[in-house]
């Protein structure tokens, strides 16, 4: 029943195990209201690959392609982006698949995310199913951007009964997106909440840059709500020229306020970084990065 990370606990071996089945255990009840927990295969090195998925009343199910969220810090997203990149084209295909078989399975309706681990090993290509997300996810402009599909307006037509007005072959992926998500935390202490009210705010424009916010000059950025301010979105023919308007975007971002501080410096340094570029990074890549900078 839990989500946004809390109630996860890893199990090195069999004598941690009832330990750590009792403390999670514990935390969803307490948390959730629920203590049932289940066992799933922990992967230290994995990519994360999810799947837009519409599927309405009538039986019909589309995929809109997928997006790579594996630029994370302690399983929360930074950086997300579509098409995923530097994976086999068969792999991509068979999650897909993966995907919309699932959402037949189940009779899934409405907008959905299925979410997959791609493990990161030089002898596999081995996927694993992680969740489905029953709603409209923070990242769902990369999609948007790449498929120019109005990922709300065909939630609401599906909700009303209608049927899909989009075939498989009607989706056509497009160029590539990136997604960065602007928060009210200070990278250089911890990620520490960094709230307060906005007094002077600027955003990036321009062709081909999209930014959603409810940010504007007075508005008070609470600690007791999400500290995300906007999504930044890029889009371009190539991921090498979406990566550099990001940068150019996150370079014209100010946010200013007594106290406050953001993520965007930090995030345009993971953008930079060889391992973003050459999408070598996997979901422990900022865990082991901050951690690193915390020790000097």
């Amino acid at each position: 029943a839990g989500g946004g990370r809390r109630g996860m606990g890893v199990a090195w071996d069999a004598d941690m195990l009832a330990e750590v089945f009792r403390t999670t255990q514990a935390t969803a009840a307490t948390l959730f209201g629920d203590a049932r927990v289940y066992a799933e295969r922990y992967l230290p090195r994995a990519r994360h690959v999810e799947v837009q998925i519409l599927a309405d009343q009538h039986g019909n199910v589309v995929h809109l392609g997928e997006r790579d969220c594996t630029m994370q810090r302690r399983h929360q997203k930074l950086i997300e982006e579509s098409p995923a990149p530097a994976l086999p084209e068969d792999l991509v295909a068979r999650i897909h698949t993966a995907a919309v078989t699932g959402a037949r399975a189940a009779g899934y309706q409405g907008a959905g995310t299925f979410e997959f681990l791609v493990e990161c090993a030089d002898d596999t290509d081995e996927f694993y199913f992680m969740e489905v997300n029953c709603r409209i996810q923070v990242e769902h402009p990369v999609t948007e951007m790449v498929t120019g599909i109005d990922l709300l307006t065909e939630q609401i037509r599906i909700a009303a009964g209608e049927p899909l007005r989009l075939r498989q072959r009607d989706v056509v992926l497009n160029g590539a997106a990136i997604e960065c998500r602007i928060n009210a935390e200070d990278p250089h202490h911890g990620f520490a909440p960094a709230p307060g009210t906005i007094t002077g705010l600027s955003l990036p424009a321009g062709p081909f840059v999209r930014v959603d916010t409810h940010a504007c000059p007075g508005c008070l950025i609470a600690p007791e709500y999400d500290s995300m301010i906007a999504k930044i979105i890029s889009w371009a023919p190539d991921r090498d020229t979406a990566i550099a308007r990001m940068r150019r975007a996150l370079s014209e971002t100010s946010v200013r306020g007594d106290g406050m501080h953001t993520t965007a410096g930090f995030l345009d340094d993971l953008i930079d970084s060889p391992e973003f570029r050459t999408a070598a990074h996997t979901t422990s890549h900022v865990d082991a990065l901050t951690e690193r900078q915390a020790a000097r």
